[in-house]
């Protein structure tokens, strides 16, 4: 069982539809209808499903097949939404080249790659699938502020039938460990699970988007922030440049 498996029944009561995310992708366009969306590490999909019901064309994947399982239960049949299983680190061999309108990828999803060379090599692949002049998105938790601040605890996460307890623990080798406790509290059962995790900084994200993309944005939040070091998140957004791209 993966990490993201054990908390599939929970995901979306810890992690519920953020109105706030549909609206700064919808602002992007005049009008999001008929637009190519990408989807990169969708989750249980419900953002995927939202844009769905404006009418954009949208192709979700996550690498965890529990997630992609539950997704598809979510769908309506007669959305134009797909979903399927596949990797960030290979996902730009398997769609059409200059198709997509928008990428993105949300939910401090990119930090879950081993380093920053995969990371590049994400963004690498986003900008091969992308029209010229399109968009690219994404949405990390601030690690300039977790490094700074020496963040060892995200605020846990209560619902009705659920706490999820976020630690971050730094290792030697700069990673950062998140161990987490999910606990229903219907059953009184708790899962520990523990995953690495890779603090990108926002320093890292503009380097990296230098190489393929220009007009890059920083915000604290969707609802366009400005970002600072205390911002609790890193939303990033950049269009595509014109021109040859290696």
């Amino acid at each position: 069982m993966t990490f993201y498996s054990s908390i599939v029944k929970a995901y979306d009561q810890i992690f519920p539809p953020n109105k706030a995310q549909s609206l700064f992708m919808e602002g992007l366009f005049a009008n999001v209808s008929g637009k190519h969306v990408l989807d990169c590490g969708c989750g249980t999909g419900s953002l995927a499903i939202e844009l769905g019901r404006k009418s954009a064309r949208v192709d979700a994947f996550d690498l965890d097949e529990a997630m992609i399982t539950k997704a598809k239960e979510k769908c309506p049949q007669a959305l134009n939404v797909k979903f399927s299983t596949n990797d960030l680190l290979k996902f730009g061999g398997y769609y059409q080249f200059n198709y997509f309108d928008l990428v993105y990828c949300l939910g401090n999803t990119l930090p879950h790659l081993p380093s920053l060379k995969d990371v590049q090599s994400y963004f690498d692949a986003a900008s091969l699938v992308l029209k010229e002049g399109a968009w690219v998105v994404v949405q990390i938790v601030n690690y300039d502020w977790v490094q700074s601040d020496k963040v060892a605890h995200l605020p846990t996460i209560d619902t009705n039938n659920y706490t999820f307890e976020r630690n971050y623990i730094p290792e030697s080798n700069g990673a950062i460990q998140f161990s987490t406790v999910l606990t229903d509290k219907l059953s009184g059962e708790s899962f520990k699970q523990s995953v690495p995790l890779l603090p990108i900084l926002k320093d890292d994200l503009r380097k990296m988007l230098a190489n393929n993309y220009t007009d890059v944005q920083f915000f604290g939040s969707f609802k366009k922030d400005a970002w600072s070091k205390d911002s609790f998140y890193t939303v990033v957004v950049a269009k595509k440049s014109t021109g040859p791209h290696l």
